[in-house]
Formats: C-alpha cells, structure tokens, sequence
C-alpha cells in the first residue's frame, strides 16, 4: 500500500523477493531529499514535522504513506513521491491526491486513484481498478480484466488482452492492437479502435465525436450501429439497415458490437484475412 498527497507514485516489479522503497521530497518547486547541505536538510526535517510518515513490512504487505497530520493531506510547500521495487507477483494498493501514478512490471490485484495526474500501466496481469479526475491514462502490454476512468483526460490502450473497460468524460479514446472484450465510453472525444480478437462484446460510445473501429472478418456479429452516418460492409445480414442506423446479425449472430454516437459518423471496418 503506497499513500501521499501532492507527489507521485511509481510501482516497478523486479526479479528476486526484495523490497525497495525511496522517498523523494519537492519543497516549493525543487527536489530535495535526506542527502544535501545541512541547510536543506535542516529545512526539509522542519516541513517534514507536518507529516506522519510509515515506511514498514508486516509480513508479505509493503506499506509506504506519508499523510500530514492533523486533518486533510494538502500541503502547498512540500510534495512527497515514492518510488518502489517490487517482486513481480504483487498486488498493489496505490492513491495519491496530487500527482501521477505508473505501475510496471507486476502481477495481481491493483488498486489505483489520483485526482491530479495522470496513470500509466506497463507490462501489467491482473485485476485493475484506476481512478484520475484529472489526467490521461496510458495502457500498454496489459493482460487481466481493467476498469479504467478519468474525468479529465484522453485514453490510449494499446498491445493489450483481456476484459477491457474505459471512460472518459473529457478526451478520446484510442484502442490499438486489443485481444478480448471491449468497452469504451467518453462524452468528450472521439473513439479509435483495432481489435485483433474480438470475445464476448465490443460497446462503444460516444456524445462528441465519431467512432472507427476495425474488427476481424468472418464473426457472427449482433450489431447495433448509430450515428450521423453509419458505414460498414453488411454479408449475410438479417435485419435493418439505414444511412444513419444498422440493428440486425450477420452470419448467424452472436458476438455484441454497439457503436453509437449522437455528434459523428460510424465507420466499421475489417481486418482482411481474419
């Protein structure tokens, strides 16, 4: 578990069973930390007084929190960030009020949320729930179920498999080279998505832009498509189909794909030889 307030987080698995943790402090600007003149020092020992500070094991659970006594976490003159190294079988448990989260290299359940920066995940298996109200959010080389929201940002996924969810009320959703289920909400942008392997459903949805996405050929595909325009190539379709509407199956049905968009045009393409 990793808590602080107005400083960043970042979470790095590693070989072997050890445990490093560093603490990095930011007064008024600048970094500092326990290595400097004894001015500095001096300094940083005193704004330091305003917090309660536990860096400790208990077993096989890691915790690291700085919070400033008394009541709230903000302190304007000082930020404290961590950086931990993990083995690479851990969960983790990781919240900040004021800066950016990055996750890489582990397995596990993960907890996530900041309301001041943005969140990255790399080379991450598991179970992920990430939380920003205020940054984007970048996934690259994920593999497990994810629930991914931010209120202030775009999304970008990309090398990824599994059970993937996004929203955003600010930004656009960008979804590269996806295996699996697929989610993907925003009121504020448009969505981009290549799905390699489509499983279960492919919702997207959008009030602010357009829709793109391309899937394999050949599914048998319950589609729901709306927008300005809808274009797409229907084979062995059942149903309805109009300029700016598609409900019906093709190929006998059965995977869902909803696109729908009330500021844009939907575009669904194929990947040739799929």
């Amino acid at each position: 578990m990793v808590r602080t307030s107005g400083g960043s987080i970042e979470v790095t698995g590693q070989s072997g069973n050890q445990v490093e943790v560093d603490m990095y402090v930011r007064k008024n600007g600048s970094w500092g930390g326990w290595f400097g003149s004894d001015d500095d020092n001096e300094d940083l020992a005193e704004y330091l007084e305003d917090y309660d500070i536990d860096i400790s094991q208990s077993g096989n659970e890691i915790t690291a929190t700085a919070k400033r006594k008394g009541s709230g976490w903000g302190n304007n003159k000082v930020s404290i960030s961590f950086k931990v190294r993990v083995p690479k079988d851990m969960s983790t448990d990781l919240s900040t009020s004021g800066g950016s989260i990055a996750v890489a290299n582990v397995s596990g359940s993960h907890d996530v949320s900041t309301s001041g920066g943005s969140l990255n995940f790399e080379d991450v298996t598991g179970t992920t729930e990430a939380r920003t109200s205020g940054g984007s959010i970048n996934v690259e080389d994920y593999s497990g179920t994810l629930d991914a929201k931010t209120s202030g940002g775009s999304i970008r996924v990309r090398d990824s498999e599994g059970q993937i969810a996004v929203n955003t009320s600010g930004g656009g959703i960008t979804i590269d080279d996806v295996r699996g289920s697929v989610e993907a909400y925003t009121s504020g942008g448009s969505i981009r998505a290549d799905i390699r392997s489509l499983e279960d459903q492919l919702t997207l949805k959008t009030s602010g832009g357009s829709i793109n996405a391309i899937i394999p050929s050949g599914l048998g595909l319950d589609l729901d498509l709306s927008g300005n325009r809808v274009n797409t190539e229907l084979q062995n379709f059942s149903g309805k189909s109009e300029k700016n509407s598609i409900q019906g199956s093709m190929n006998g049905g059965g995977i869902e794909v909803t696109m729908r968009t009330s500021g844009g045009s939907v575009n669904l393409d194929y990947h040739s030889g799929s």
